[in-house]
């Protein structure tokens, strides 16, 4: 066995082994297991990351070409994107929710990793890259949006039913989860909206543009494009705030994962570059 898939299936070991220790913690405070689930989610990233720096030698372009080239991407931005809104620990407890979240992510996308990405399509130069880069961050950054979401009504229902036990207190109040979700939900917009200026600026590079606006996945794309202008509108325009909201940011995680990987199961793509039951994705 070679060492890619050791440090592949290691690093999900690692995500999984984070997962419980984050739910632990959710459940019975303990700042001491708050700081095993971050040290295994460090790990498990940076297993990862080595995977993909290996495909990135190995193929000579980014890998982002099957199935677990596209979750590992996905998961590593959320990672990333997690550990950079918790820096003033506005994420308290939400690791109770994400991190078992991102190891369902990666078991679902680990029996994908030994297949051959295929030939990437060209061109592989600076805009496909930055279009993959920014589409895989308004993922995440919309996927921890909606994990907020969830952590708001997790917290309107204790609030409710007068629960205020080890959940209550470990996670944020609804007014801090509001703002994040508020936040997270405008980057990203302005993320999604970058990488589909950067996809026309690849269309209009390379031709084609007939085949591209008719491909199944653009229409999955300008689906989840309208769900963030909608909620950001809600926010900024109607002020829109509460358990509406966060329902709504929810459900959109289903649209989100549907355009991410779902599309690709139902209808032959163009940003499917290898046949999607042989381990295909695609952004």
């Amino acid at each position: 066995m070679s060492v890619e898939p050791v440090l592949a299936i290691g690093g999900v070991i690692c995500y999984v082994l984070a997962s419980v220790v984050s739910v632990v913690s959710l459940v019975k405070v303990d700042s001491r297991r708050n700081q095993t689930g971050a040290a295994c989610l460090a790990l498990g990233s940076t297993l990862l990351f080595l995977v993909i720096v290996i495909r990135v030698v190995n193929a000579g372009c980014m890998p982002s070409f099957n199935l677990f080239d596209c979750l590992a991407w996905y998961v590593l931005a959320l990672s990333a994107v997690y550990l950079l809104a918790n820096t003033r620990r506005s994420m308290r407890g939400v690791a109770g929710i994400l991190f078992p979240f991102m190891a369902f992510i990666l078991l679902c996308g680990i029996m994908a990793q030994g297949v051959n990405p295929g030939m990437p399509p060209a061109p592989q130069g600076p805009w496909l890259v930055l279009h993959v880069i920014a589409g895989y961050t308004a993922y995440a950054v919309f996927s921890l949006a909606s994990l907020n979401a969830a952590a708001y009504l997790i917290q309107d229902y204790n609030m409710k039913k007068r629960h205020f036990g080890p959940v209550w207190e470990t996670l944020p109040s609804l007014e801090i989860l509001d703002r994040v979700m508020s936040l997270l939900v405008g980057i990203a917009f302005l993320l999604l909206t970058i990488s589909v200026i950067l996809g026309c600026v690849l269309v209009y590079r390379t031709g084609g543009g007939e085949r591209w606006i008719a491909d199944p996945k653009v229409a999955a794309v300008a689906a989840v494009w309208i769900l963030f202008a909608v909620l950001v509108h809600m926010r900024a325009s109607a002020d829109r705030h509460g358990r509406g909201v966060a329902l709504l940011t929810v459900a959109g995680l289903v649209v989100v994962l549907f355009a991410f990987v779902g599309v690709h199961y139902i209808a032959p793509s163009l940003h499917a570059f290898i046949k999607v039951r042989e381990g295909g994705g695609g952004l």
